[in-house]
């Protein structure tokens, strides 16, 4: 019977710890770049839906038969930026806001010589915006400058 003198192989618990050690060192590793990456892709919408936003309020303005202009609010404390017709009015149904959840928005610097300060109005059917400036928008990790010229085109 040779089967039963044959030396039988296993793991010793050394080797089940250390092996135990890597998958779970491997794992926080992983995770943490899961989680990196997920706080930069939340950033990286709050910024496309103001870029979009702004980008239909001017598209609005150029298209628009009427003489009214439409415009964007942008309100640093609540952290929303609101695109309106005509004049801003925060109780407007036809308003388009976008809610930052993840960024603040800071360093708003517009024209100070128009003397509203938080608002950007695109003129009718040239876009254009007496208004220009930027302002950021970001956490303590990214940050994100909008820059709107003469012409309302965002750089």
């Amino acid at each position: 019977m040779k089967f039963l003198n044959k030396k039988i192989k296993a793991f010793s618990f050394i080797e089940v710890i250390i092996t135990i050690s890597l998958f779970l060192l491997l794992a926080g590793v992983g995770v943490g770049a899961y989680f990196q990456y997920y706080s930069f892709s939340l950033v990286k919408a709050d910024v496309n839906n103001v870029l979009t936003l702004i980008g239909q309020t001017r598209f609005k303005a150029l298209k628009n038969p009427t003489s009214e202009d439409y415009g964007i609010h942008i309100d640093v404390p609540t952290r929303t930026i609101t695109g309106f017709r005509k004049t801003y009015s925060p109780f407007d149904t036809e308003n388009t806001v976008v809610q930052l959840e993840q960024l603040n928005i800071t360093d708003l610097s517009l024209n100070p010589s128009i003397g509203v300060t938080d608002e950007i109005i695109f003129q009718t059917q040239t876009g254009k915006t007496d208004n220009y400036g930027n302002f950021t928008i970001g956490d303590a990790n990214y940050s994100y400058t909008i820059n709107i010229n003469a012409q309302g085109v965002v750089n």
